[in-house]
């Protein structure tokens, strides 16, 4: 028999990745997760939770978001639920109803212009509001949808054009001029989904394409095609971070240069992309937070978004987060410049402050976090071992729970033996100190308070030869 040597996972960085064989993924990925996140090298903790902002829901789902600054002491929160558009008073904490009218179910879009904002259902009269007052936005298309403002025009897609964009005049958005169109590849059975500016041009995404308009009014207006074959799937679901725009599509999720759109979960988690509802993608929802990117998907047989994805797009690295249901995101500036990250509740009346203390709602986080199967690179030889040695932060309150599984068999809870504070000793059950050919660690976290793990070690020993013993015969 060999002498002992150590098995030692110091880096969690590599994120979730089910494209690969678990035996032969990085030390550094999960073979599966939810709920944890490495950000750095070194650090693999559990998320922050979820608090909601109304305590009392408002009546219908969340149907959108937006942070209205009109002047530097005009800071609020503008949410749209039940077909009423409500803003948040903070003093009181309650929302303040000053919009009625609009369609009780689907996506609500809003706009700033130069003294206002606005907003659009696609449905029903668009309206206004300066701060203090909404009332309908005069002469704008009732059917008007995903307002955006570029060239200080402000364009809208008719829900009954499918392919078509309309805009206002410069600096006046109740006038809209019946030549102020463009059709987008009109009659290809597609229709546009989002507006968005980026690089001083105006992107119209369809579900199977991507369009791009240039210049600043009807004269030297000119468009391209930049994709034939990708699109976003609706309203919320696309977002700049960094330079590029992430958003999401039929066949994944994509960062697109301004050229060019990449599928950038194809290549890591195409298992996890085969369970996301894509008759339901219309509602995915995506921000940016931190140095992250969260896709908020529906997944499995759910009709709302049931699940983020949290991509560090630098690392390439995927985290998926459980009992996160965001219909719609909006940062948010408090009264001391403070960010803030809000989503919509995908089935309530909520709006959720997200990334905030240790709970869900009051609950424990449930999260886990399984690595992959360990076999020296040499599954021929039998291995043995009898400790296990984990290494926590000393902001960690509640200990992380180990399991492990030998062979590909159930995961046993390991029982701690020593622990000094920062380091804890576990010991095999008796049971589990035969000899096996991989090891499989798992850690779950389902208690209050901070939970941050940042070493796992198993001392082991080696066969010196192969051994493959045929089964007893019948």
């Amino acid at each position: 028999m060999s002498s002992y040597q150590d098995w030692n996972i110091k880096d969690f960085s590599g994120g979730y990745i089910d494209s690969i064989d678990d035996n032969l993924l990085p030390e550094s990925a999960a073979r599966d997760c939810r709920n944890f996140i490495s950000e750095e090298i070194g650090r693999l903790r559990k998320r922050k939770g979820q608090a909601y902002l109304n305590s009392a829901a408002l009546p219908g789902k969340i149907q959108g978001l937006y942070a209205f600054y009109l002047e530097p002491d005009i800071k609020q929160l503008i949410v749209a639920s039940g077909g009423k558009v409500y803003r948040w008073e903070p003093i009181n904490k309650v929302f303040i109803e000053i919009y009625s009218g609009l369609l009780e179910s689907g996506p609500v879009c809003f706009e700033t212009c130069a003294n206002y904002m606005v907003g659009f259902d696609g449905k029903t009269q668009p309206f206004k509001y300066n701060g203090t007052e909404a009332t309908p936005l005069a002469n704008a298309p009732r059917l008007g949808q995903f307002p955006v403002l570029y060239k200080e025009k402000l364009f809208v897609n008719p829900s009954d054009k499918p392919s078509q964009v309309w805009w206002s005049e410069s600096f006046y958005p109740e006038e809209w001029p019946p030549v102020n169109y463009w059709s987008f590849a009109d009659g290809d059975g597609d229709r546009i989904t989002n507006l968005m500016v980026y690089q001083d041009a105006l992107l119209i995404f369809k579900n199977r394409s991507i369009h791009v308009l240039r210049g600043t009014n009807l004269d030297d207006f000119r468009s391209e095609t930049l994709e034939h074959n990708v699109g976003c799937t609706g309203p919320f679901a696309a977002k700049e971070f960094g330079g590029y725009i992430y958003f999401v599509g039929q066949k994944g999720l994509y960062q697109f240069n301004g050229l060019k759109a990449i599928n950038i979960s194809d290549g890591k988690i195409p298992k996890l992309w085969e369970r996301v509802n894509k008759s339901q993608l219309y509602r995915a929802a995506v921000t940016a937070w931190g140095n992250q990117v969260w896709f908020s998907l529906p997944v499995d047989e759910s009709t709302a978004n049931n699940l983020v994805i949290v991509c560090n797009p630098e690392k390439g690295t995927f985290w998926p987060m459980s009992g996160i249901e965001a219909s719609c995101f909006q940062e948010f500036l408090t009264a001391g410049d403070l960010p803030v990250l809000y989503s919509g509740h995908a089935t309530e009346g909520h709006v959720v402050q997200q990334d905030t203390g240790y709970l869900d709602f009051g609950q424990p986080i449930s999260a886990y976090w399984v690595g992959r199967s360990f076999d020296q690179n040499d599954a021929y030889r039998l291995k043995k071992a009898k400790k296990a040695f984990v290494e926590d932060s000393p902001d960690t309150e509640n200990e992380v729970t180990l399991l492990l599984a030998l062979d590909y068999n159930d995961y046993v809870q390991m029982e701690p033996a020593a622990n000094d504070g920062l380091a804890r000793e576990y010991r095999f059950p008796r049971e589990m100190r035969g000899r096996w050919r991989y090891i499989s660690p798992k850690f779950v976290h389902d208690t209050e308070g901070p939970c941050e793990v940042r070493g796992l070690m198993i001392p082991y020993k080696t066969k010196r030869k192969p051994r493959v013993k045929s089964p007893p015969a019948s």
